[in-house]
């Protein structure tokens, strides 16, 4: 028989817990709300898999969900006591928009009788996509859940012990803070990271910055491979023991690897609503209360393109933000529209924002690193301390701001002046021999 619920969430990433937490805070009666996932746990912080867990410093249910934005710790257990249906190991094969229901994998049907939150989240993108010869064998990896990181743990163990190689396919996110772990955890002299851009990072790292961190992983043993196009991985008895690359000068070349970590980006998880709603950017297009093209259909996280304002320009264009701050704050846009007894909430302001923790170094950026602005470095980049770089626009507006080992005070400096885009600043005259001073002397124009 199936099951109806007033409102459900599709998905258990962290936009999902966000949600549920959204809800109780607005008075939602037991019963009314169903979270469905096919992941084996209920939601956690996913951005610790790729920061503590190879570490051995986060482990479930230490970071569910809302641990991460300073809330309460929501394990099972909160989920019941609250009164919310969460089913887990739940794989739903087809959504049927015009008929609010939801088809599992086991035959059963949820239902909802108002609202749908769609938080599928977003999935690695597998180099088997592309074709590459032999990027089906075992011991290559991609980091997206717990599962995942489990299996990424057991490996290293192994690699350690048969004192084998590892190579990282990617110097973004996923290969940068991979690569750390990997090295932190006993690989360092064995691990390598190959790319085909010209620097770590290279959609925001200017070339000035990623060569501190391209400094930082060489003296902690990591090997980095520029201008490298993975062509194949070579094998024995299916499992993974090289990669084979072409360099800039089109020569190829192979390298040892028993253990292979690929981070080359990610893909919205649609597939179940194509043709039922409008899409933009890769994802679900929504407007500023995060809802869809269908009314009562919500879409947050990872998987929705939101009307987004350039810091730049000012211009507004549909975007996808894959970051766990615009998951907990969609999700909270979205409970808002849902709930709300008079007035509709204010429209979703979300200003872009990264972050990531490599060894011992940490950093924030707020904004955008538009290609055409002018860059304005600042602090010691030798000593690897309170360090950064500012991107001014037209009229000397601050449109982005990087910051490297400063206090939080100092990073909020930074996230207020990019949000309410200071103006009138001019390379020539900031001094940028201290970044504590930069930062303060911006705090003064505020």
């Amino acid at each position: 028989m199936p099951s109806t619920y007033k409102t459900v969430i599709l998905g258990g990433g962290n936009a999902s817990g966000y949600a549920a937490k959204a809800f109780v805070e607005s008075g939602i009666a037991p019963g009314d709300l169903a979270i469905v996932t096919e992941e084996p746990y209920v939601a956690y912080e996913r951005p610790a898999l790729s920061k503590g867990y190879l570490l051995g410093a986060a482990r479930l249910p230490g970071f569910h969900t809302c641990v991460g934005g300073g809330g309460e710790r929501q394990a099972p257990e909160w989920y019941a006591e609250k009164g919310i249906t969460y089913l887990t190991n739940a794989h739903v094969t087809k959504a049927d928009l015009a008929a609010r229901t939801l088809t599992l994998a086991s035959g059963d049907t949820i239902s909802y009788s108002q609202n749908l939150i769609i938080a599928t989240g977003a999935r690695a993108v597998k180099l088997t996509e592309f074709g590459v010869p032999g990027a089906d064998l075992s011991g290559i990896h991609y980091l997206r859940d717990v599962k995942d990181a489990d299996a990424l743990v057991a490996a290293v163990a192994a690699t350690k012990e048969a004192s084998g190689k590892a190579v990282i396919v990617g110097g973004g996110y996923i290969g940068m803070e991979c690569a750390a772990g990997l090295a932190s955890t006993g690989l360092a002299g064995a691990t390598t990271i190959v790319m085909p851009e010209d620097r770590l990072m290279a959609r925001l790292l200017t070339p000035q910055l990623a060569a501190v961190y391209e400094r930082l992983y060489g003296a902690k043993g990591v090997a980095v491979v520029k201008g490298a196009k993975v062509t194949a991985f070579t094998g024995k008895d299916g499992k993974v023991t090289g990669v084979t690359y072409t360099d800039a000068a089109g020569a190829s070349h192979t390298l040892e690897a028993s253990l292979v970590v690929v981070g080359v980006g990610a893909r919205a998880n649609t597939e179940l609503f194509t043709g039922q709603l409008d899409m933009a950017a890769g994802g679900i297009k929504v407007d500023y209360m995060m809802a869809t093209s269908v009314p009562g259909v919500y879409a947050v996280g990872d998987v929705a393109a939101f009307p987004l304002t350039s810091v730049a320009t000012g211009a507004v264009a549909h975007a996808r933000q894959e970051h766990v701050t615009h998951c907990r704050s969609s999700a909270a846009q979205a409970v808002k529209a849902i709930t709300s007894t008079s007035a509709p909430p204010p429209a979703y302001e979300y200003l872009p924002y990264f972050y990531s923790r490599v060894f011992n170094l940490s950093w924030v950026f707020y904004g955008e690193a538009a290609a055409d602005a002018t860059t304005v470095h600042f602090g010691d980049m030798n000593e690897a301390k309170v360090f950064g770089c500012l991107w001014l626009g037209a009229g000397g507006r601050l449109v982005g701001a990087f910051l490297e080992g400063g206090s939080a005070d100092e990073a909020g400096v930074l996230k207020s002046a990019v949000a309410q885009g200071l103006k009138g600043l001019e390379a020539a005259a900031l001094d940028t021999a201290s970044g504590s001073g930069l930062v303060a002397a911006l705090k003064a124009k505020l």
